[in-house]
């Protein structure tokens, strides 16, 4: 132990708190701003980067609640979260202590910001509160946990406190209220006041911040519950992503089908265009992937020329496609199943389309080195419905030389 590690440690135990300092996985000290850390499973237990409630013997007497790595999908990275949730009388929480303490002001001028999903649950469970976004710290000598509580703020869409079922963003500003869970400086117990005060009196020798904590707090009510997800907690320039280890992958099939023609592999090419075609997009999501959420797919359509809405007509599962221009002459067209469906682990979402011609033109264009290309990206719920993931395949349909072979 480090003469700063053990003075922290010492001011911590003096006020008869529990505190146990761990090494990262990577120095975090003056991290780049927005540097991403991930945060697997194997990084939340005993002796790792992040420790859950129960792994602290400080925490003895505490009943602890679900702390774990999830697949439910986050609204940024699209690849799992930090699932915390309790029952009546426990606590859940995953904290992460930094190798040297930083001050106050140098975590007050960065980005402070976190997501969070509380779900809805049957029978109810607690009403308008949220999993915490904490600052553990040392003021004057005095350790004490500054809290940011969804409750009490507005998040980044402009809901003023906790929207049930939604991803929401919650940054931290200037009047933000943060809540001192021990009497430090002048502040009371249990009072709310906003950083930049904790910044203007926290600031004798010793004083500072040594780690972040996701907190979901025991509740007043014994019998209440409380599930909720969290991730993306941004601190001190490194915003820490909880991720499963696999990712959805895509893949699009496409293929002439215009009567009378014939240009399947192989097989000789007889004049008389693409008009037609039809295929399938399906995205895969591993047995060790994310749980996406109320999925839908975004078509992209390109050519060697400009396209117009006007010259294609899409189908998916039998039903039309609207489509806009997009940027770089393209067309772009949104699917959204009715009834909702998500896409779990060791799953698939499939969708057949037909693409046609209305305007008489080929749909590869003219000449022997016409192309169609189709982007297909999969969508799912984030902060708002039917959002961009990144998850994303293509093909092209090409017009193969009148009489050649593909």
């Amino acid at each position: 132990m480090n003469r700063l590690t053990a003075s922290v440690s010492a001011a911590v135990l003096a006020t008869g708190a529990s505190l146990v300092l761990l090494a990262p996985a990577t120095a975090v000290g003056a991290a780049a701003p927005n540097d991403v850390q991930k945060v697997p499973a194997a990084d939340l237990g005993p002796g790792r980067p992040w420790i859950r409630l129960q792994d602290d013997p400080g925490n003895v007497g505490r009943p602890p609640g679900v702390q774990e790595v999830s697949p439910f999908a986050d609204p940024v990275g699209f690849n799992g979260s930090l699932h915390l949730a309790i029952a009546g009388g426990q606590q859940a929480q995953a904290a992460h202590y930094f190798t040297q303490q930083i001050s106050l002001s140098t975590i007050a001028a960065a980005e402070l910001s976190y997501d969070t999903f509380v779900a809805s649950t049957t029978p109810p469970g607690a009403v308008g509160v949220g999993p915490n976004l904490q600052l553990p710290m040392i003021c004057q000598g005095a350790f004490t946990t500054l809290s940011f509580r969804p409750e009490d703020n507005t998040d980044a869409q402009g809901h003023p406190g906790v929207v049930p079922d939604t991803w929401q963003h919650f940054a931290s500003s200037g009047s933000s209220p943060w809540r001192t869970s021990r009497a430090v400086a002048t502040f009371p117990a249990q009072s709310d006041n906003p950083l930049s005060d904790y910044v203007a009196a926290c600031d004798a020798p010793g004083d500072g911040v040594i780690g972040v904590i996701a907190n979901v707090g025991r509740l007043g009510n014994v019998n209440d519950t409380l599930d909720t997800y969290v991730d993306n907690l941004t601190v001190n320039g490194t915003a820490y992503d909880f991720a499963v280890d696999g990712l959805a992958t895509g893949r699009v099939t496409l293929r002439n089908t215009t009567p009378g023609d014939d240009c399947r592999p192989g097989r000789l090419c007889r004049p008389g265009g693409t008009r037609t075609a039809t295929g399938t997009v399906t995205f895969t999501d591993p047995v060790n992937g994310p749980e996406y959420h109320a999925v839908g797919t975004r078509l992209v359509f390109s050519a060697g020329r400009a396209l117009d809405p006007r010259d294609l007509k899409v189908t998916a599962d039998g039903q039309p496609v609207a489509l806009t221009a997009g940027p770089g002459r393209t067309l772009i067209g949104v699917v959204d199943p009715v009834p909702s469906v998500n896409l779990a682990p060791n799953d698939t979402f499939s969708t057949p389309i037909t693409v046609s011609s209305t305007r008489g033109r080929n749909l590869t264009g003219g000449g022997n080195r016409g192309s169609l290309t189709l982007r297909a990206e999969l969508l799912a719920q984030g902060y708002d419905p039917l959002q961009r993931t990144g998850v994303e395949a293509s093909t092209t349909l090409r017009r193969p030389p009148i009489g050649g072979r593909r």
